[in-house]
């Protein structure tokens, strides 16, 4: 067992005493049988909840906004706990979560679909650890990834995806009440009512909201480069680069958003990961609709710059051949694709073309908003993908960077030391109408330790192409 695990594994334990100890303080009246606690964690520790019997009666367990009581006749319920770990503001997080679930469920209200699990409490930070934790209801149904890639038959796939597609749409259409029509994350308004309103983002740029789509980018471009003041970055500073980026920041980019965005841009629910659905493994019927980290309020393209049900079909590619056909339509014949057997598609494995085929037809079909419906989509999705880059996780967030170096220098002597400025090279080319991102791995030798075998070793160092 690696210390990792070990960690993991203590943290695991604490939280299954935290539960225990909640529902002997709070919910006395059921008797907990079990808690199973999934293996993996991502952004969230995730716990399964067995009674010992059904429940005689509805429980309530909270007043907080977003709740309801445990019905009656269940037996089960999930309690999410955050990994801190995650790269989330977490002091809003998890409401953001409860309000995002809440419009979603009135979003899928009219298509009578009942899969987003309902809440049944939530503590913004009252977890341990000063994590915040959400119970909910448990649903039914399997993650169906590995088959759907390696086995299921192109007419599932197709009524698999039809499903995404409609509850795509269906989120797509609602309108977001008029105190949470803002970019940004959402929130209940305690002081009042608790309804829904608009709230910090919870991803980046982690700022308030924003009152429409220029000052969001502005905005998140403006957070971007303080974030990078920050870090070993320290700001972009060498070679001018800075200057050139706060020229940008200035002139351009206002120039850029007048030309791309449309004025009367309304602000979507964004779920930002449809990727968490859960079906029926036998009949291929979607069941529930988990796991809304990522959710916020922004353009409807936004949708497609996060997981897509792992199929390619992503706005933010760096595949030129896939953005091409994302933004202006898919060629005929479609290029060749070996079919993903693995137990899980990764961002590494080949563009699944007939599968990305399916689902743009399907998103075609529902009527939904997709990339090559949206006037000028491959401008908006360079513009966000350049600013989204000038600070990146590597750079921001301290866990990733001990991470990669444990993973790079594991074999290094403890008595050599690494610079942090021979950490991630980054190559940053902008021009007038398209910016870009790409990160450049050289091979180099660095420690006399390792002369024999040179190390992919990063710079960081950053050039603007030109000035606007």
């Amino acid at each position: 067992m690696t210390a990792s695990d070990l960690e993991s594994d203590t943290i695991k334990a604490g939280q299954r005493d935290f539960i225990e100890q909640l529902f002997k303080t709070r919910i006395s009246g059921v008797k907990i049988q079990g808690i199973n606690t999934l293996p993996r964690c991502n952004n969230n520790y995730i716990h399964i909840i067995t009674f010992e019997a059904p429940l005689i009666s509805d429980v309530n367990v909270s007043t907080d906004p977003g709740t309801c009581a445990i019905s009656s006749g269940l037996t089960k319920a999930v309690f999410r706990i955050g990994n801190l770990k995650g790269m989330f503001n977490h002091a809003v997080k998890v409401e953001n979560t409860v309000a995002t679930m809440q419009l979603v469920r009135q979003a899928l209200s009219k298509q009578h679909l009942d899969i987003v699990p309902r809440v049944y409490a939530w503590s913004k930070t009252g977890g341990p650890s000063g994590n915040g934790w959400i119970m909910e209801e448990f649903k039914l149904g399997a993650n169906i990834e590995p088959e759907f890639h390696g086995s299921l038959s192109a007419d599932f796939q197709r009524v698999v995806l039809r499903q995404v597609a409609k509850v795509l749409k269906a989120v797509q259409d609602f309108e977001l009440p008029s105190a949470a029509a803002r970019f940004g994350g959402l929130a209940f308004d305690r002081a009042n009512d608790g309804s829904v309103v608009s709230g910090p983002f919870v991803i980046e740029p982690y700022t308030d909201s924003f009152s429409n789509m220029k000052s969001f980018y502005q905005g998140m471009l403006q957070a971007q480069l303080a974030d990078t003041d920050k870090t070993v970055a320290k700001g972009w500073r060498e070679d001018g680069l800075r200057e050139r980026l706060d020229a940008f920041a200035e002139g351009g980019l206002d120039a850029i958003l007048s030309q791309t965005l449309a004025v009367d841009t309304r602000p979507n629910l964004i779920i930002g990961d449809i990727a968490n659905f859960l079906f029926d493994p036998d009949t291929y019927q979607v069941l529930g609709l988990v796991d809304y980290d990522c959710s916020h309020t922004g353009h409807p393209l936004h949708e497609f710059f996060f997981s897509s049900f792992s199929l390619s079909y992503y706005a933010l590619t760096p595949d030129p051949e896939v953005a091409s056909a994302l933004f202006h339509g898919f060629p005929t014949p479609l290029p060749p694709s070996t079919r993903v057997a693995t137990a899980e598609y990764s961002d590494d494995d080949a563009p699944q073309w007939p599968v990305m085929k399916i689902f743009e037809e399907e998103l075609e079909r529902a009527g939904a908003i997709r990339p090559s419906a949206v006037a000028s989509g491959e401008d908006i999705a360079s513009v966000y993908g350049f600013i989204s880059k000038i600070a990146t996780q590597d750079l921001v967030w301290p866990a990733i960077w001990q991470i990669d170096l444990v993973d790079q220098f594991s074999d290094l002597s403890s008595t050599n030391s690494v610079d942090e400025r021979d950490l991630v090279p980054v190559t940053v080319a902008l021009d007038r109408l398209h910016l870009s991102v790409y990160v450049d791995t050289g091979e180099r030798k660095t420690l006399e330790t390792i002369e024999e075998e040179p190390t992919h070793c990063l710079t960081v160092k950053g050039y603007l192409a030109q000035r606007f």
